[in-house]
């Protein structure tokens, strides 16, 4: 039986995450269901305990070479694993796992990667050397490949699929889960619900203000508002300081301890989603709820044109009338908003699901 080892950003708490190894995982054993997998993880017990398969600390040198000597493939495993903006040994550190893995003369794959902000001449230089030795490399979309050659990475086959997230299928998440959470919050339930996904992003403050206008322009709209965080505790401040400048009454915060399976769930029971998190709006996707995203990063942007929805812009620069405006034109038209973004999931599910394909034929070979 074979069997790969997955390394990227695991353990941490961070619902896109959990959700891109989630997607990987599924659509690997949809395609070959006795395939054995282990994952490189901060919390290794609970990582297991939430996806059913064998967890290893990824702080560990040692661990991390006993299991690639026991495995047949490393897979870097979805994320924007090669950027140094949070800190430049992030780089170091998933090229060091890939070094090991090719000293082993083991196959390496990067699975439906994303790529930067790359800020130090030192990170591109590895990415370079170490990059142009992996075996395939898949990306979620086209300018992350771009980005790649970019730093010189030239060797490899470079893939352009899209989030292993897309892959889950939406009558796979139980909306039971979500029911529960989402019981007794509100005072008449059959509203409409809205879900607001942020997070903080350097100083900025300005954003906040437009980011509560918008959730009172539901409430008065006749909406239930739901702040909703995606990286606990990080995303809880930003929540709460929101709906503390909102001038309507009502809007809830989802601040329970929940998986990245019960934030699916509750997804699932919204109509709209205005979202900074990346994978809110990615799952929104999957789920073929329409949504709006606001842009901190170049994958925001990215994403949100693959998926055929508006952008609100920059957080940096983000404009109340413009992000009321927005909102008013395609809430009002809600229902082509959501065959345009069924449309759009279903044709990424479809391009996410190479990344799996080409993993099983670089194993074969």
């Amino acid at each position: 039986m074979s069997r790969i080892l997955i390394s990227g950003y695991y353990g941490f708490n961070n619902a896109g995450d959990d959700v891109v190894l989630y997607g990987i995982i599924s659509s690997l054993k949809r395609e070959q269901p006795n395939i054995s997998l282990a994952v490189l993880s901060n919390q290794p017990e609970r990582t297991s305990e939430l996806f059913g398969i064998e967890a290893y600390d990824r702080w560990s040198f040692g661990t991390i070479v006993r299991e690639l000597s026991r495995s047949d493939m490393l897979v870097m495993g979805g994320g924007t694993l090669m950027q140094d903006v949070t800190s430049p040994r992030s780089v170091l550190y998933y090229l060091g796992i890939v070094t090991i893995a090719k000293l082993l003369r083991k196959p390496v794959v990067f699975y439906a990667q994303g790529f930067g902000p790359i800020l130090k001449s030192l990170s591109r230089q590895v990415i370079k050397r170490v990059v142009n030795r992996v075996d395939v490399i898949t990306v979620r979309d086209y300018e992350s490949g771009e980005d790649f050659k970019a730093c010189g990475v030239n060797r490899a086959p470079i893939h352009v699929t899209a989030d292993p997230a897309l892959t889950i299928s939406p009558d796979d998440i139980s909306d039971t889960r979500g029911k529960e959470l989402l019981h007794g919050m509100f005072a008449a339930p059959s509203k409409p619900l809205v879900a607001i996904s942020v997070r903080d992003w350097k100083q900025e403050q300005a954003f906040k203000r437009t980011i509560a206008k918008a959730a009172d322009w539901f409430i008065l709209r006749g909406w239930n508002v739901l702040f909703l965080p995606m990286h606990v505790p990080s995303d809880l401040a930003p929540s709460k300081e929101i709906m503390e400048q909102m001038t309507q009454t009502g809007a809830r915060l989802l601040d329970a301890p929940v998986t990245f399976h019960d934030i699916m769930s509750v997804l699932k029971q919204c109509d709209y989603v205005v979202g900074m998190r990346l994978h809110s709006l990615i799952l929104a996707c999957m789920l073929r709820v329409p949504f709006i995203g606001i842009s901190y990063d170049p994958k925001i942007d990215r994403f949100v044109e693959r998926a055929g929805m508006p952008n609100a812009g920059h957080v940096t620069k983000l404009d109340e009338t413009r992000l009321l405006a927005l909102l008013a034109e395609k809430i009002d038209r809600i229902e082509t908003e959501t065959e345009i973004v069924t449309r759009h999931s279903r044709s990424l599910a479809v391009e996410a699901a190479k990344s799996s394909e080409l993993v099983l034929q670089a194993l074969r070979k």
